[in-house]
């Protein structure tokens, strides 16, 4: 009985593995594409193009409370494009890849097979 509860194991994880790295592989992949829209978007003011990049209203995480549409409405250029100056190192947000930025303000998550700018820290 051990050995069969070991064989599942084992299959379970032979098959769970490359799904992971796999995800992961896609994600890496697609991130440079990905920055260089969103650091295009903060550049230039567009707010249509950030909200474009960004994670559902009812998901958007701001250690400020507020919702994405009042984040946006509110957002500092200055800061926001501060802070895409200083780069990104890679964190994971629930399990899933994700970069943040490393003056420790924007959040981003690969999720759904995109990458999404998913939240803020307070500044």
């Amino acid at each position: 009985m051990n050995m069969k509860k070991l064989q599942i194991f084992i299959l379970a994880f032979c098959l769970l593995v490359p799904i992971t790295a796999s995800a992961q592989t896609s994600a890496n992949s697609s991130w440079i594409d990905f920055w260089t829209k969103f650091s295009a978007a903060v550049n230039s003011k567009n707010r249509a193009a950030v909200k474009n990049l960004m994670i559902s209203e009812r998901d958007f995480y701001s250690a400020g409370g507020e919702t994405r549409d009042q984040w946006l409405a509110s957002v500092s250029w200055a800061e926001l494009k501060q802070s895409v100056r200083t780069g990104v190192k890679v964190k994971k947000f629930d399990g899933k890849p994700g970069r943040i930025t490393k003056d420790n303000y924007l959040i981003f998550a690969f999720t759904g097979g995109k990458w999404r700018f998913i939240g803020v820290m307070v500044a």
